[in-house]
C-alpha cells in the first residue's frame, strides 16, 4: 500500500496492521499525537475511544465508524474515524476540532476546506454570535433541525430554530441532553456550547438522540405510530427515561414491549452501557436463578468455573425482566431483594454483590389479578410498577396500521430487493378490518410474506394471507372471558360456549388457561 498519498493531508492519518500496530503516520498525525505516537507499537491509548475499540466491528461489518469529540492522549480533541481496507489495513483519520472555529474565520481561500471539515462532522453545528444569530452551519444541521436543504439558517436566531435561547442551553463546556422543538416535532439532543476563542460568539453542537434510535436500535426496529394513544405512551416513556425509577410495561404479545424498553434505555443517561434482557418464561425454573444471578465454581454439578449472570452483564445499564408474570414464586423474593436493595447473590455464593442497574419489567399478563390470586408477590408488584406503561393493542389504534404497513413494506422491499410501489386500497381495507390479536408482530409477518409472494408491482388482496392466529386468539379471549364470568365453573362455561366439557378442557390446555381458575 502506497502511503505517500497521505503525506500532504491536512487530517492526521494512521495506518494499522491487523494487530493494531502503527505501520505509518503522516506528518499531521505526528504533530497532533506528539511523542505518544510510536511507529511499530500498538495504537492503544492514543485516543479516548481505545477503551471501547471498534476495530472488530469495523472489520466484521465492513462499515466505517466516525466519532466527534474524541480526546487524544495529549489532551487535544479530534473528529476521528476508522475504516478497514481490503488489503488488510485499518486506516484512522482525525482532525483537530479544538480549533474548528479558526477554520470558520479563516481567509476565503480556506472556505472550501473549512466546509469539508464542518460537513464531515456527524453532529449539527451552529456557529452563532453573542445574541444567538447563526453565522455558519453545516449540512447535518438541516436534517437535525428538519429544514429544507435549500433553506439557509444564516441570520436566524437559535431561538427560532430550536425554541431555546442561548441562555436556556447548558452552561459553556458542559454537554447535556435537552429537548429541542423543530418543524418535525420535539427532538432530544445532546448539546455542547463552546465559546469561540475570538470572543465574538459560540459553537453550538447538537447530536440527535433519535426517538426511533436509528443509529442504535437500527432502522428495522423503529417505533412507528400516528395515534394519540401511542403518542401518550411515548411521551410517558420520554418523561421517565432520564430517571432511574423502575418501570413496568404491560401489553399483549406482539405490541412491542421489548422495543419500548430499549427506547427508554437509549433515551436514558445509561444509553452507553449494556441493555440486557432475560426472558422469564423461556428459561426452565431450575436454570432461571443461575441465568439471572450467575453462579460460583462448585455451586452445582457442572459448575466448573464462576459465571456472571444477566444482572452483572447489565452493570451500569438496564436489565429487562421480560415476561415477569412467569417468574416462579420461589424466585420472586430474590428479585424483590434485587429491586429493593440493588443487591444479589450468585448461586452457591455466601456474599452479596452490588448491582448498578436500572430495572424494567414487561408482561402480557394482568399482574394485579395474579396478586389477588396469590400467584405474584404484592410487594414485588408495587416495587416494579413505580411507573406503569400500558401499550394498547393494535386493534385499538387502527390509525397506526397504514403507517406501519408502509414502514414494513419499505423494510422488506429493501431486504428482499423487491421494487414494490405500495399496497392497493382493497388490501389496505382488509388489514384495517382485521383484529390483529398478534398485534404488530402479526402485521409484520403478513407484510413480509406479501412482499415475498407479490406477483406484480403492488401488494393486492390475493397477496394478503391472513392465518388462523387471529381466530385462535379471539377464541382464547372468549373462553377466558366466559370462565371469569362464571367464576371458573367449567361445566357452566362449557354450556355457555356451546361445547362439550372435554373440549373445553382440551382448549384450555392448548391456550394455556388451565391455571386460570
Amino acid at each position: 500500500m502506497d502511503f505517500e498519498v497521505f503525506e500532504s493531508f491536512f487530517e492526521g492519518v494512521l495506518v494499522l496492521d491487523q494487530k493494531l500496530s502503527v505501520v505509518y503516520a503522516n506528518p499531521s498525525a505526528k504533530e497532533i499525537l506528539g511523542d505518544k505516537l510510536k511507529i511499530g507499537e500498538g495504537c492503544r491509548g492514543l485516543f479516548s475511544i481505545c477503551k471501547s475499540c471498534p476495530a472488530k466491528f469495523v472489520k466484521e461489518e465492513g462499515e466505517g465508524v466516525q466519532v466527534y469529540d474524541v480526546e487524544t492522549a495529549s489532551g487535544r480533541h479530534v473528529c476521528w474515524s476508522m475504516s478497514f481496507v481490503k488489503n488488510g489495513y485499518f486506516v484512522e483519520t482525525f482532525r483537530d476540532v479544538s480549533n474548528v472555529v479558526h477554520c470558520i474565520v479563516e481567509a476565503e481561500k480556506q472556505r472550501a476546506h473549512k466546509e469539508a471539515i464542518l460537513n464531515s462532522i456527524v453532529e449539527a453545528i451552529l456557529v452563532v454570535d453573542k445574541e444567538g444569530y447563526v453565522l455558519e452551519h453545516n449540512k447535518i444541521a438541516h436534517r437535525m433541525l428538519c429544514r429544507q436543504e435549500e433553506e439557509s439558517l444564516v441570520g436566524k436566531n437559535i431561538k427560532e430554530l430550536i425554541e431555546l435561547s442561548l441562555e436556556e442551553l447548558p452552561p459553556e463546556g458542559e454537554r447535556a441532553d435537552v429537548y429541542v422543538e423543530t418543524p418535525c416535532g420535539k427532538q432530544k439532543a445532546s448539546v455542547l456550547v463552546s465559546p469561540m476563542s475570538s470572543g465574538f460568539g459560540y459553537v453550538v453542537s447538537l447530536h440527535p438522540i433519535q426517538e426511533v434510535l436509528s443509529c442504535t436500535l437500527g432502522e428495522e426496529n423503529a417505533i412507528v405510530f400516528k395515534s394519540k394513544a401511542m403518542q401518550k405512551v411515548l411521551e410517558l416513556a420520554q418523561s421517565v427515561a432520564e430517571y432511574d425509577t423502575n418501570v413496568l410495561i404491560e401489553g399483549e404479545t406482539g405490541t412491542g414491549k421489548n422495543l419500548l424498553a430499549k427506547y427508554i434505555h437509549y433515551l436514558s443517561p445509561r444509553r452507553d452501557k449494556p441493555f440486557v434482557k432475560i426472558n422469564c418464561s423461556a428459561i426452565p425454573e431450575g436454570l432461571l436463578e443461575a441465568e439471572l444471578f450467575g453462579y460460583v465454581k462448585g455451586a452445582f454439578t457442572g459448575a466448573i468455573k464462576d459465571k456472571p449472570g444477566k444482572v452483572e452483564l447489565a452493570e451500569g445499564g438496564t436489565l429487562l425482566l421480560d415476561e415477569i408474570g412467569d417468574m416462579p414464586l420461589s424466585l420472586q423474593a430474590k428479585i424483590l431483594h434485587l429491586v429493593q436493595d440493588r443487591e444479589f447473590e450468585r448461586l452457591g455464593d455466601t456474599k452479596f454483590r452490588k448491582a448498578n442497574v436500572r430495572i424494567i419489567a414487561s408482561t402480557n399478563k394482568n399482574l394485579w389479578e395474579m396478586v389477588q390470586k396469590g400467584k405474584f408477590r404484592e410487594d414485588l408488584y408495587y416495587r416494579l410498577s413505580v411507573i406503569k406503561i400500558t401499550i394498547p393493542p393494535l386493534r385499538d389504534r387502527r390509525e397506526d396500521i397504514p403507517i406501519l404497513v408502509e414502514h414494513f413494506l419499505q423494510k422488506f422491499s429493501k431486504k428482499y430487493n423487491r421494487r414494490l410501489k405500495g399496497i392497493s386500497p382493497e388490501a389496505m381495507k382488509i388489514l384495517l378490518s382485521y383484529p390483529f390479536y398478534g398485534n404488530i408482530r402479526e402485521l409484520e409477518n403478513i407484510i413480509e410474506r406479501a412482499v415475498i409472494t407479490a406477483k406484480g408491482s403492488m401488494i393486492r388482496v390475493e397477496d394478503i394471507q391472513l392465518d388462523h392466529q387471529g381466530k385462535e386468539e379471539e377464541e382464547r379471549e372468549r373462553i377466558k372471558r366466559v370462565l371469569e364470568q362464571v367464576g371458573g365453573n367449567k361445566s357452566l362455561a362449557a354450556k355457555v360456549l356451546g361445547i362439550h366439557r372435554t373440549t373445553l378442557w382440551r382448549k384450555m390446555r392448548e391456550y394455556g388457561l388451565e391455571n386460570l381458575v
